[in-house]
């Protein structure tokens, strides 16, 4: 059986899913899609009772897990929850063709906890958008034509910053700062007020509202980052955000 656990956004790993890790012949752990520190996997482990095996995009992509559930019980550690990346939906798919039995233990993820945290109404969002960081001869601004595509069918937009393995995560000020270049590269201002929300989930969580202007002067905490850019607001959602 490949089983596929979720550790949260706080690695906070659900009861199932601990007795799953424990009970498994092989423990592997991905962290691409979400970076985890070190001194959180030792605690992970120590929790567990046994080690954690890394494994790359390359490796998860492949037909190793597959492979080894063939024989084997596997247990693929996956922060945040299971199904909410699409590679790990190309797994799932994998395994069902190989005729390999699937269990998935979800958890928290940031598409829904950001959302709650941010007082904004979930059911009023768009589209996701991601804000990657630019680079040579790569200046997208198709983020930005995202937001305005929901701003103009009033719905909020919950931007997710970039996650890069050489960069590192985008801070929240460097993505404030992209975006203004974007804005003069589209050639007009497509949102001035949001939220800012940093370590959603974690004991030095922290989470922000203002203007543009007003958030660069603030200290908005430490990545990972996402902002939340709301459309026009409910009372209960403006309530909410004025105590911010």
């Amino acid at each position: 059986m490949l089983s596929l656990v979720g550790l949260g956004i706080a690695y906070d790993i659900t009861l199932e899913g601990l007795a799953a890790a424990r009970e498994c012949d092989e423990l592997y752990l991905e962290s691409y899609t979400m970076p985890i520190e070190e001194k959180e996997i030792s605690k992970l482990e120590n929790a567990i009772g046994k080690k954690t095996v890394r494994l790359s995009r390359e490796k998860v992509e492949s037909t190793f897990l597959v492979g080894r559930a063939k024989g084997s019980n596997v247990v693929l550690l996956v922060v945040g929850d299971p199904l909410a990346a699409t590679t790990h939906i190309s797994l799932l798919i994998d395994a069902k063709r190989a005729k390999v039995p699937v269990r998935i233990i979800h958890n928290s993820s940031i598409l829904s906890a950001a959302l709650g945290k941010s007082g904004l109404q979930p059911y009023r969002f768009g589209k996701t958008v991601t804000l990657a960081y630019w680079r040579k001869n790569y200046e997208p601004v198709s983020p930005l034509q995202l937001i305005e595509q929901n701003l103009f069918g009033d719905m909020h937009t919950l931007l997710l910053l970039d996650l890069d393995p050489e960069l590192g995560p985008m801070d929240a000020k460097t993505a404030l700062e992209q975006l203004e270049k974007m804005e003069k590269k589209y050639g007009k201002r497509v949102f001035d007020k949001l939220v800012v929300l940093s370590r959603v989930g974690h004991p030095d969580e922290k989470i922000a509202y203002g203007t543009r202007e007003q958030l660069k002067t603030k200290n908005l905490g430490k990545p990972p980052f996402c902002f939340c850019i709301p459309a026009k607001l409910h009372p209960l959602e403006e309530e909410f955000l004025s105590l911010l």
